[in-house]
Parts: C-alpha cells; sequence; structure tokens
C-alpha cells in the first residue's frame, strides 16, 4: 500500500510539473524574426534621410493642415520572404502609448494606430497605409520603423506624410548610444521598480527620443501652417437688411 501512495504521489507531481511547462510555453508569445526597414521603404521613390532629429521636406507652409487626426504604423522587413514588409505593431500596446505621446498636444484630436486588418489583405507598403489612412479620415500619417536593440544602442526612423496629397512632410530619426548600458540581470531586477533603469535601456532612451522629436516636428509644422480662408456659404448672405425676428411681426409685408 504504501509502494501505491508513493507512485502516486510520483505520479501526481510528474502531472505538476508537465502543466507548468506546458503553461509557460504557452504564454510564450512568437515573433517573427525581422529587421529595421529603410528609408527607402518609409518613402519609395523620394531622397528622404535625416540625422538626429527632424527634417523638414516641404519648404513652403502647410495649408489648414491641423488641427488633425494621425494615423500611426510601424514596419519592418521580414527575415524570411527576401525582406517583405511587414507590420510590427501591437495594437494592445500602441494604442495606449502612442495616445499617450499626444495626450496633450493640441494640434492632434485622434490617433489611430493601424495594424494589418486595415490593409484589408493588401500588401504592406506606404502607399496601401496610407490609404487605410484615408478610410479613418486621419489627416496625417506617421510610418516609422526601429531596429533590433543592442546591448548599447537602437534607433528608429519615420517619415511624416500629409495623407489627402501623399506627400511627406517630414524625417525623422532618433538614434541611441549607451556608454554604460543595463545589464541583463539589472533588466530582470527592473520588473520590481517601477522605473528603474529607462535612462541606460538603449531602446527606451531612443523611443523616448523619437516621440520628442515627433512632437517637435508636429509643433514645428503648426507653427506654420496657414489658415484655410472659408467665407460663407454661397446664398447665405442676405441682400437685403437683417430684421430683429418678432413674433408675431409688426413689419408690413416685403414688396
Amino acid at each position: 500500500m504504501t509502494n501505491k501512495n508513493r507512485l502516486f504521489q510520483m505520479l501526481l507531481g510528474l502531472i505538476v510539473v508537465v502543466s507548468a511547462g506546458c503553461s509557460h510555453h504557452n504564454n510564450d508569445a512568437y515573433t517573427q524574426p525581422s529587421e529595421a526597414a529603410g528609408w527607402s521603404d518609409l518613402s519609395p521613390g523620394a531622397s528622404v534621410t535625416s540625422e538626429e532629429g527632424y527634417r523638414l521636406l516641404v519648404p513652403q507652409a502647410t495649408e489648414g493642415l491641423f488641427p488633425s487626426s494621425i494615423a500611426v504604423a510601424r514596419i519592418a522587413q521580414s527575415a524570411y520572404n527576401g525582406g517583405q514588409l511587414v507590420m510590427a505593431m501591437k495594437p494592445e500596446v500602441d494604442f495606449l502609448a502612442w495616445n499617450s505621446v499626444f495626450d496633450d498636444f493640441r494640434g492632434i484630436s485622434e490617433v489611430f494606430p493601424l495594424n494589418e486588418k486595415d490593409l484589408d489583405g493588401g500588401e504592406v507598403s506606404a502607399d496601401n497605409l496610407l490609404a487605410a489612412s484615408e478610410a479613418l479620415e486621419a489627416g496625417l500619417m506617421l510610418l516609422y520603423t526601429e531596429s533590433q536593440a543592442q546591448f548599447d544602442r537602437c534607433s528608429l526612423s519615420g517619415v511624416l506624410y500629409d495623407v489627402r496629397s501623399r506627400q511627406a512632410l517630414a524625417a525623422i530619426h532618433a538614434n541611441s548610444l549607451i556608454s554604460d548600458p543595463v545589464t541583463p540581470d539589472e533588466r530582470v531586477a527592473r520588473t520590481a521598480s517601477a522605473r528603474g533603469c529607462e535612462e541606460r535601456d538603449p531602446r527606451l532612451v531612443a523611443i523616448n527620443s523619437f516621440e520628442s522629436h515627433v512632437r517637435d516636428c508636429l509643433r514645428r509644422l503648426m507653427t506654420k501652417d496657414k489658415s484655410k480662408n472659408v467665407g460663407p456659404i454661397e446664398g447665405w448672405i442676405p441682400t437685403y437688411s437683417v430684421e430683429p425676428l418678432i413674433w408675431p411681426s409688426t413689419y408690413p409685408p416685403r414688396r
């Protein structure tokens, strides 16, 4: 009887171990290996580059562009299929992240993080993403890519578009190079504290810089933007003097 109990305990322990292992495996999300897209992918057919910061690509001021909603899309080159472009967005993360970036920015009224469903089966390209942005009635689109973070460096590059004209308005780039980067052990321990080593994490430093450059770029464009001269709708201006409304009317009928 003792041997049976011992055998039962061993089997029960084995089941618990296997179940725990399976549960851990199921929680691991598969991420398709990918690399950063190039400037030519962000803006096909145009010579678009930028050093650290942003560079305006339009010499003239925009007209009636702000306030505006903005669509945001992050793309990458797949490690398979000859470097085909793929979406690299995580809607459950990017929605909150990018809405937080523009939360107090008066020139942006709404943020639309794009995903594969917005392409309606089409391939990932700047043109198709612009069409998806237009379908969402976004006035601007930020198309960007992120390099694979290394131990001490990371970079992000992006192009800001006017959706209606399909014109590239600005190129934006952020690069981080940390002399004393956070170690793997510190990265694990950082989960215990809310803001442990962000200033030494190359990816977080690059992301924060990129978001800051995007805001500065939009602020510059908004400062230069010219309001459209919208006149009254035809027929709304009466050809006679406007009289106060009195009921019942005490005025003689107009001849």
